[in-house]
């Protein structure tokens, strides 16, 4: 399997995660996660797959970097600290 070949298949996995969540949440979470956990040259080379048309890139992926969404990345609130989602309700005794 060639590097490029790797890279389709990750971003297919990214997709398959997301894939619960309404459209605009997936794709927004989709495009955050490649920004932030990608290098720029697999952001660029995976660019270039998708330009140049190869196949097997799931459309979620494609949609995902073509949108620009204001959709919030659904995966924020699970990753974010105390202070960007403020104190959490507990039930605790």
């Amino acid at each position: 399997m060639s590097g490029d070949d790797k890279l389709i298949r990750m971003a297919n996995q990214i997709a398959s995660f997301f894939r619960s969540y309404p459209d605009d949440e997936a794709m927004a979470g989709i495009a955050k996660h490649l920004e932030s956990f990608w290098t720029p040259k697999m952001r660029r080379t995976f660019a270039a797959q998708i330009a140049a048309g190869a196949p097997g890139i799931d459309p979620l992926v494609v949609s995902a970097l073509a949108a620009d969404s204001p959709a919030e990345n659904p995966a924020r609130k699970e990753t974010a600290g105390p202070d960007e989602v403020g104190q959490m309700a507990s039930d605790a005794g």
